[in-house]
Parts: C-alpha cells; sequence; structure tokens
C-alpha cells in the first residue's frame, strides 16, 4: 500500500545516509593540541646545556597533555555533540490513516522547544536540518586570544635558597627558573551539523523518533610561542667585532633558535584539521499524558547514544539522557510552552544540567508559522566545571642593584587568561520560522543568539532546514 511505499522510501534514504557516513574521513583531532605543545616545549626548545640542566620544561608539557588538553578535547566535543536539535513535532504533519497522506492544516510548531502535542497514530515527520556554529568564545575570550603560561620545572637540586631553608619556596633560583613560555593557541573552531530526523506516531499519545546527525569540523590555527627569558641580556659599551660576546653577557638560557647572542624567542606553528563522520545518534520518546485539562503535558526522555568517534571530537564517548516535562496550551493560533529537564552527562568535564526552554510559535497565515524562544543550561556540579590552567604560580627572582645589595622579589605568573568559573551556565535567545510553500516541503530558519558570555559559544549560530514528506 501507499504507506508501505513511504516506509520504503524512508529506509532507502537512510541506506544512502550510511553510506555517506561511514566513507567519512578521520583525523584523529584529539591529538592537535597535543602537538602543539609537544613541539613548543620539547621538540623545538634549544637549551644552553651544563651538568645540571636538562630538559626542565618537559614537567610542563607532561602536565599539559595530563591536563589541558583532555579539556580542551571534551571542550569542543561537548558542545558539538549536544547542540540542541529541532522539535519532535515540527514541520508537516499527515495522516495515514485512510491509506492516503493527508495533509493536516496546523501550526508547524517551534523550532528548538517541544509542545505536550504528539503527532497522532499512523503519522509520521521526516526532517532535515542543517547548523553552522562558529565557536568563537570561552567565557566572553575570543578563542583566537587564549593563552597559556608553562614555567621552568623548579630545580630544587641547584637552589641555594635550599641550603638555607629546605622549606622555603624555590622557584626562581638558579636565575634561569624565572624563564617562562607564553603559547596563543589562536583558535578557530567551526562546526556544520546535518542531521536527519524522523518522528513516528505510535498511538495517540506516544511518539518515538531518531535524529541522526553528520558533523563536519574543521580546527585550524596559528599557535604562537613567547618565551619570556630573564636571563638574555647583554651591557655594550662600544663596539664589539663580529660574533665578539661582551664579558658580562649572559645568554638566554632556552630559546627555539638562533644564537646566544642573537636568540629566537618566538616560534610558530599552523594546524588545521577537518573530520566528517557520523555525530551521536539520538533517541526520542514522548508520551502526552494530557486529558481534557487547562494545560496539556507531557515527558519526553531523549537518549544521546556515543556512536560518533570520540577522538574527532564527534561524540563525547558517553551516553547522555535527557527527561522533561513538556506544558504548552493552544490559545486559537498561538501555542505558549514550557519544556523543564534533567541532563545527565557522563563524560568528564561536562556537569549535569538543569535545562529550560521558555517561547511560543504563532500562526502568522497559513503555511508560515513564527516562533520564538528563551533557553538556559545550569551545571549541577561545580566539579566537572572547565577548568584550563587556573590560579599563578609564585616565582622569586634574586637581584643585585647598582649598590652591589642583594634582594629578591616575588612574581605571580598567571597561568591562563581564561576566565576562571565554577559554572559555565548559559543563556539562549532562539529566532525562527517556518514556511510550507508546498504540500511536501515545508522549510525552517533560526538564528540561536547567546544573551551571556558562559561556556563555549557560537555568535550566533544558524539553522536552516526542510521537511520532506513521503
Amino acid at each position: 500500500d501507499r504507506m508501505g511505499r513511504n516506509y520504503y522510501k524512508i529506509a532507502y534514504m537512510a541506506v544512502c545516509l550510511n553510506i555517506f557516513i561511514f566513507s567519512a574521513s578521520y583525523a584523529q583531532l584529539n591529538q592537535t593540541f597535543k602537538n602543539v605543545f609537544d613541539l613548543f616545549l620539547q621538540d623545538q626548545l634549544i637549551l644552553n646545556s651544563g651538568d645540571f640542566h636538562g630538559d626542565h620544561f618537559i614537567p610542563a608539557a607532561e602536565q599539559a597533555n595530563k591536563l589541558l588538553t583532555p579539556a580542551l578535547n571534551s571542550l569542543i566535543a561537548t558542545n558539538i555533540s549536544n547542540f540542541p536539535l529541532s522539535s519532535t513535532v515540527a514541520g508537516q504533519t499527515f495522516d495515514f490513516s485512510t491509506g492516503a497522506p493527508v495533509r493536516i492544516a496546523e501550526s508547524l510548531g517551534p523550532i528548538f522547544a517541544e509542545t505536550a502535542e504528539t503527532i497522532g497514530k499512523r503519522k509520521i515527520n521526516i526532517g532535515f536540518n542543517y547548523s553552522y556554529l562558529n565557536l568563537n568564545h570561552f567565557r566572553g575570550l575570543s578563542t583566537r586570544d587564549i593563552r597559556f603560561t608553562f614555567i621552568h620545572e623548579d630545580n630544587d637540586d641547584e637552589n641555594p635558597r635550599n641550603d638555607e631553608d629546605p622549606s622555603t619556596p624555590s622557584l626562581g633560583a638558579p636565575s634561569y627558573e624565572n624563564d617562562n613560555i607564553d603559547v596563543f593557541l589562536d583558535l578557530n573552531v567551526n562546526a556544520q551539523i546535518f542531521a536527519f530526523s524522523a518522528t513516528l506516531g505510535i498511538t495517540n499519545k506516544l511518539d518515538i523518533g531518531v535524529a541522526v546527525p553528520v558533523v563536519s569540523i574543521d580546527l585550524n590555527g596559528n599557535a604562537r610561542a613567547v618565551i619570556n627569558s630573564f636571563t638574555y641580556g647583554r651591557i655594550v659599551t662600544g663596539p664589539l667585532p663580529p660574533g665578539r660576546v661582551p664579558a658580562d653577557f649572559e645568554g638566554a638560557s632556552h630559546r627555539f633558535g638562533g644564537t646566544l647572542i642573537n636568540p629566537a624567542l618566538e616560534s610558530e606553528t599552523s594546524y588545521d584539521q577537518n573530520v566528517t563522520g557520523l555525530g551521536d545518534i539520538a533517541v526520542r520518546l514522548k508520551y502526552n499524558f494530557s486529558s481534557d485539562t487547562n494545560v496539556d503535558f507531557a515527558v519526553l526522555a531523549d537518549v544521546r547514544l556515543p556512536t560518533g568517534k570520540e577522538e574527532d571530537f564527534l561524540s563525547t564517548g558517553e551516553v547522555a539522557t535527557r527527561i522533561s516535562g513538556i506544558f504548552s496550551k493552544k490559545f486559537g493560533e498561538f501555542t505558549p510552552h514550557l519544556n523543564l529537564g534533567y541532563d545527565r552527562r557522563g563524560a568528564d568535564f561536562d556537569s549535569d544540567e538543569i535545562e529550560f526552554v521558555a517561547g511560543f510559535d504563532q500562526k502568522i497565515a497559513t503555511g508560515f508559522t513564527f516562533a520564538a524562544e528563551i533557553m538556559g543550561t545550569f551545571d549541577v556540579n561545580k566539579d566537572e566545571a572547565i577548568k584550563l590552567f587556573p590560579g599563578s604560580v609564585a616565582v622569586f627572582d634574586d637581584f643585585t642593584n647598582s649598590d652591589g645589595n642583594t634582594g629578591s622579589i616575588t612574581k605571580n605568573v598567571d597561568l591562563s587568561n581564561v576566565p576562571e568559573r565554577s559554572n559555565d551556565n548559559t543563556l539562549d535567545t532562539a529566532l525562527g520560522f517556518r514556511y510550507s510553500p508546498s504540500k511536501r516541503v515545508s522549510l525552517l530558519g533560526n538564528l540561536l543568539v547567546p544573551l551571556n558570555d558562559g561556556g563555549l559559544r557560537s555568535t550566533p549560530a544558524y539553522t536552516v532546514g526542510a521537511v520532506i514528506t513521503f
């Protein structure tokens, strides 16, 4: 029958989508930051080696790979994997109860929010969405400007302070321990999400849906490292022959190249990685509990399965489960709605969240709907907050002034310019429309704009889509 033929068409499209997904490219994006830090802190670094002066930035590289790299990787993956999907009731709705698809004339529904209404028994919605994200700000700071500072290893064996008091903080003596390295990532992250979704009415009160995202990620930048050298300096009282080093010259203890007289204290490296592949598949169930009440009520269960490749930021690697209560009410062609939910996240550096979406959809004309929403997330566990080298380190600097008197000062070196926070609560507004130019096709457009600076954000994020009925 016609309904059976429509199911075959849907299955055919799913097979084509899977062929595209499994022919996708993989690049192991999670190695990108590790390679940058290793290059600057180990591979390119040249030392004025002595009997005791070894590779004293290797501990910094190990710390970066143990703490900083996983946090950066998780920050990107969780924001892409948890980008909101479109509503399960959005788009054209058709009735197959007579054996032939009959279009139902009603509001086309909200964009990201849910209404309590289900699509009805033996009805089906098919949708295709495309979203573009430029994740260019983290906690209000441009990702292009993110800076991390790596300090020298504390070489206690060669510290004269320990001879007097072993308990005295000692970083900064000998003098080469004052050297540190700033790394600027110049990070740019773009993501494109193409989602195929289908919702089927099992009964008049129960819907089941699935969303299959294909994600393309571009990760690029021109990273730069700067050695803040406190050991490099010279006092020249007159002309010197070429290559002659003055007697009171102290060469740079760390450099990327050059010579003692003209050291290279800066280095750059470019990275440009792209990957396309299957993201985390979402399975959604919605049950409508309403029965002649003033306000319609439903419950939605949304499970994100870790089907994407974690090392390419296509997945968090863990199951995420969201349970939401949905309240809505039709007032003619105006439908306000409120969604309240709890999102259980299993990945590291990704707190469970309390979420809400409040808004409305308004039928402006036949086949045209306007939707507006306020969306918020609130982190539950502050221990899961992203921590990118927080705090500062005290460094002691010994000096001798022009009178021959000696002393020391304490400098606090900030390890990063990223704001320190115990949560990354977010607040966004979504403004969009749905337009149905024909019986078989409806289109959508949406603009998601941040209202605060929490988390890693796209300013703004765009979504366009189409709903096609077979």
